[in-house]
């Protein structure tokens, strides 16, 4: 935000100094004032050069946080986890009791083509579940996975991007995507969504004392 303010100044105070060469009797004046207007055009040209390259490197590698997690063992193959939801804050926050010794959450993602990420459009995305699951396959073949949803209905929207995907030439992929990490209730873990797909960082408790 201040590197765009500073980008509109500097072309502000060029076109300023252009406008002061048209307007200029002297011709010393009228030279010193088309440097100086030389001067700011070059340096307009640097800030807003590096705005596109943040710009665009924001849009394809950008992460957004969604929510924050904490778990709490009840048993050796069971646990507590609360999700709060980064829009709603601590009134929103949803607890749920799973199995296992990992957590998962999934949810579609609609990947537009590079041109609109380009322009700043991000990925369209909607977590709908949490999971509970084990490491070990073969515990994992033996308990089927404990399953909450995050959102009580189907996203249609996503169902209907995937369904058209192939006839629309401004989306690249809609798939679902799942991060998963294991069950450590001295950290608080961080879900980020990025353009393609969701993202799991830990936290320890001690930086985010406000979340349950």
């Amino acid at each position: 935000m201040l590197l765009a303010v500073a980008t509109l100044i500097v072309w502000l105070l060029c076109l300023g100094a252009a406008v002061g060469v048209v307007r200029s009797r002297g011709l010393l004046v009228r030279v010193r004032r088309l440097v100086a207007a030389v001067a700011w055009a070059a340096v307009g040209i640097v800030l807003a050069t590096l705005f596109l390259v943040l710009h665009a490197f924001h849009a394809f590698a950008g992460e957004t946080l969604i929510g924050w997690v904490t778990t709490r063992r009840l048993a050796p193959e069971a646990f507590e986890l609360i999700y709060v939801p980064a829009a709603g804050g601590d009134a929103a926050a949803r607890t749920f009791q799973l199995h296992g010794d990992q957590w998962a959450i999934s949810g579609g993602v609609v990947k537009w083509h590079p041109w609109l990420t380009a322009l700043g459009l991000r990925s369209y995305h909607k977590p709908n579940r949490i999971s509970g699951q084990f490491s070990s396959l073969e515990r994992q073949r033996a308990r089927p996975p404990t399953v909450e949803a995050l959102e009580p209905d189907t996203d249609w929207f996503w169902e209907l991007l995937y369904w058209a995907d192939p006839s629309l030439p401004f989306v690249e992929a809609a798939y679902g995507s799942t991060a998963y990490v294991y069950v450590e209730p001295q950290w608080v873990q961080e879900v980020y969504v990025t353009p393609s797909g969701y993202l799991i960082k830990r936290v320890p408790k001690s930086l985010r004392p406000s979340i349950p």
